[in-house]
């Protein structure tokens, strides 16, 4: 059995490479300043009119770096305020920003004049910690009085109100 290292196995080792470390992106930009104190930035100097290229600025770039999303804690919002037959019965709703259900749930209450309280559990340390005390294992969450709804249910929110 041989080890040699033939081309076509430094070849197949070359792309395993380079697509196991993947390259960062850089670009130059050049940057210039018009009459009228508005910057530009183009991507060829040919670009730049003949009279700003005295003022030509190189700018090297680099894709963004990932950062962690911020947890300060975020107070809740409230909604309209709540119509006499619902007052007896709270309504919060645990959401996360990126969650289409969640703002689905918010225009939904919304339009039905049901007052909540929002909590955002990416955001806010302590409305995490009960919507894991909930059993929360999705979003949206509501809890109305003792009951939950997991997901987006309005039928179910209006028949735990009374309103179905």
């Amino acid at each position: 059995m041989s080890f040699g290292f033939s081309p076509r196995r430094i070849a197949l080792f070359a792309v395993f490479v380079v697509h196991l470390f993947p390259l960062s992106a850089a670009a130059d930009f050049y940057r210039y300043t018009d009459d009228t104190g508005k910057r530009h930035m183009v991507t060829d100097p040919d670009q730049v009119p003949a009279r700003y290229r005295d003022q030509l600025r190189t700018v090297k770039t680099r894709p963004p770096a990932k950062r962690p999303p911020k947890h300060a804690a975020a107070p809740p919002t409230r909604a309209r305020a709540p119509q006499p037959s619902q007052q007896a019965k709270t309504v919060e709703i645990f959401v996360t920003p990126w969650c289409g259900y969640c703002k689905k749930l918010e225009r939904f209450l919304a339009a039905e004049g049901i007052a909540f309280t929002r909590y955002d559990i990416e955001k806010d340390r302590a409305a995490e910690r009960r919507y894991k005390r909930l059993g929360g294992r999705g979003v949206p969450l509501t809890v109305i009085g003792k009951n939950t709804v997991t997901g987006y249910n309005p039928k179910r929110v209006l028949e735990l109100l009374g309103r179905s």
